[in-house]
């Protein structure tokens, strides 16, 4: 469960902040210790408290890449995810969307790893409707959001 929902984080921490921002003064030392080991170097770091889930959320640059770190309270790093090119998607996803999904265009694609497992989340999208995706290396998808665009507001 708690997989699904930091899956979910990334997600939703692409497209806007869905919890409490924390001054980084005010982020627990050893927090910021554990940022520092990971990903020495990082800069810019915004962190967001996930409280019902006691997990934090640090939004930052690394290597010149936005990254987003999952972390428990303890300081353990939960995971990470970073925005790639869709073209970059491994092959064996990107057969699998063609042929699920021909009628749309991927739009975006999230980085995803865990517990040394990667994925991918995968916006998809066409003139009525977007699709958000789960995508694994060996070409499963699994569908997070599918919603319907409201045409009335291209008019």
């Amino acid at each position: 469960m708690k997989k699904l929902f930091i899956a979910l984080m990334m997600l939703i921490s692409a497209i806007s902040y869905a919890g409490t921002p924390i001054d980084g003064e005010k982020v627990a030392r050893h927090l910021q210790v554990a940022l520092e080991k990971e990903f020495a170097g990082a800069q810019y770091t915004v962190w967001q408290s996930i409280k019902e889930h006691d997990i934090y959320h640090a939004k930052f640059i690394y290597n010149n890449e936005q990254v987003n770190a999952f972390f428990e309270q303890d300081g353990n790093l939960l995971a990470i995810g970073r925005f790639i090119a869709p073209a970059t998607l491994p092959l064996s996803i990107v057969k699998s969307i063609n042929n699920k999904y021909p009628e749309l265009e991927m739009k975006d694609a999230i980085e995803y790893t865990k517990s040394g497992e990667t994925s991918y989340v995968i916006t998809l999208e066409n003139e009525k409707v977007r699709t958000v995706i789960q995508a694994y290396n060996s070409g499963n998808l699994y569908v997070f959001k599918k919603e319907k665009k409201n045409l009335a507001t291209k008019l």
